[in-house]
């Protein structure tokens, strides 16, 4: 089962990490998505992968994650 997790971060720096650490780790471009308006990550996962990405997320300083 698929869980989508959304991310705010206070800079487009933080999410241009955050979307290179997600490819690096091998989460497929079509899973994610970065919205530069309300610089905002979200990740559509799988419950198995959830920690790896919920830590992958928390990593770069988020105000929000939900």
């Amino acid at each position: 089962m698929y869980k989508t997790t959304t991310a705010t971060y206070t800079d487009k720096i933080a999410i241009e990490n955050v979307a290179d650490e997600l490819v690096n780790k091998d989460i497929p471009r079509e899973n994610f998505f970065i919205d530069d308006k309300t610089l905002q990550v979200k990740v559509m996962m799988p419950e198995t992968a959830e920690q790896e990405i919920l830590d992958i997320l928390n990593r770069h300083g988020p105000t929000e994650v939900h």
